[in-house]
């Protein structure tokens, strides 16, 4: 999900010594460990929920970043790809004692979310084919679609203020639409190249279409890190040529795993829910890692438990290989993208005073909106009965999804209690 803030605070200068003293006086790392693995822990509903934990515990607690470092972050994270909760995760760790702090805070985040979902991928594995299981995540999934459509309905509300912005929005709905479908014979295999053209189209459309408003003033100029930046930048073009070409090794090994989605991850813009049709076309469709069954039931356990949707990996990861496949998968997912925000970290300044980032980024979040309706349609659809004339379970599917919905927007109930809830009434609906 994209949350954009615009950063009120004069951006730190990036000076050297000042930045050595700061990390040297910073919190020890094993205070960074437990600060991040309690909020990897509560961070139920994803993103937003995450980020208010982060900022609870270092920012109204222990009084160790303030907001606006917080939002500078968000910011940056909403320009690169990867997922955005663990990005700014690293971010903060970075910020607070260097690259070890930022190694120290993304595996603190992300290991509770990897234990929960290794114990229940263990336990799919051997009790997911039973009946009652599978009514249960029938009634997961309608569910699951309805957190997406959620997500989408307050982006647009914030996003969509201009009808220039909801032609863009609507633009990247169709076109995705198209290319995850194949429909009109367009070829589904080109749908991950889609998903990155609408990025950088919308970018470009966003510059042409949104003037930036006026830059913050700043304390001092700094140093623009061209050359990190650009040895990054070629570093994660090549991660996603390797990860888009098939596997030459055993397409079924770990190495085959951490090609793959270390290739992805740095495909990624807009959050994990805009990922969902591009992975599932490259997981099941080309390299046949799982079922279409199996990975949505894999998103649906990721919507269950703390943490970002994309520890997904993980199920998937098990599947092919066992342990060292989830961890592969998982490490492989979450990392190249932390390392290019904590990279692009050092830029930061250059980019808030840039009016051509901000308007890029304003055409980029119309299509990121147009993209999640799409991953909702996409999880939606791989819930209905392969018989379309069975009315009985459409009808089900149907009024699950809208509830739910309701539930969330409507009652603001919590995803934590949504989920599982519609599972339960599937398992009794269900035929």
């Amino acid at each position: 999900m994209v949350l954009v803030t615009p950063p009120s605070a004069i951006p730190e200068v990036h000076d050297p010594e000042a930045t050595s003293a700061r990390v040297a006086s910073g919190p020890s790392l094993p205070f960074l460990f437990g600060a991040f693995l309690k909020a990897g822990c509560l961070g139920f509903g994803g993103f937003v929920s995450l980020m208010s934990m982060v900022e609870t515990v270092l920012v109204k607690q222990k009084r160790l970043l303030t907001s606006e470092q917080v939002l500078d972050g968000v910011s940056l994270a909403s320009l690169l790809p990867g997922p955005q909760a663990v990005n700014v995760v690293a971010y903060c760790g970075y910020k607070l004692r260097g690259w070890r702090g930022a190694w120290v805070a993304g595996f603190a985040v992300v290991l509770p979310s990897f234990v929960a979902m290794l114990a229940l991928s263990i336990l799919y594995e051997r009790y997911g084919k039973l009946d009652a299981v599978t009514r249960l995540f029938h009634g997961f999934v309608p569910a699951v679609a309805a957190v997406i459509a959620s997500v989408v309905w307050r982006l647009a509300r914030k996003a969509l203020t201009s009808r220039a912005e909801v032609v863009l929005a609507s633009a990247s709905a169709v076109a995705l639409c198209i290319a995850s479908f194949g429909l009109f014979g367009f070829p589904r295999s080109a749908q991950l190249y889609v998903t990155f053209g609408l990025v950088v189209v919308c970018g470009i459309a966003g510059r042409a279409l949104f003037p930036g408003g006026a830059a913050p003033k700043t304390a001092a100029k700094t140093r623009f890190p061209a050359v990190k930046l650009a040895v990054t930048a070629a570093g994660a073009v090549l991660l996603a040529v390797i990860g888009l070409a098939q596997p030459a090794q055993d397409p079924r090994s770990d190495l085959a795993l951490a090609s793959t989605f270390s290739g992805l991850s740095v495909m990624l813009f807009g959050g994990g829910y805009v990922f969902i049709p591009m992975i599932q076309h490259h997981v099941v469709d080309v390299l046949q890692w799982v079922t279409p069954k199996e990975f949505v039931d894999a998103i649906a356990l990721s919507q269950v438990m703390p943490g970002p949707i994309l520890v997904a990996a993980t199920f998937i990861g098990w599947a092919v290989t066992g342990f060292t496949g989830a961890l592969v998968a998982t490490i492989a997912i979450f990392t190249p993208p932390a390392v290019v925000m904590v990279v692009a970290s050092q830029a930061l300044e250059h980019v808030q005073r840039s009016s051509a980032a901000k308007s890029a980024l304003r055409g980029i979040r119309c299509a990121v909106v147009g993209m999640i309706a799409v991953a909702a349609l996409v999880v939606f659809k791989s819930g209905l009965p392969a018989d379309l004339g069975d009315a009985r379970s459409i009808a089900v599917a149907v009024a699950l999804f809208a509830g739910a919905l309701v539930a969330l927007l409507r009652y603001q109930v919590d995803v934590v209690w949504v989920v599982p809830a519609s599972g339960l009434l599937g398992w009794v609906l269900f035929p």
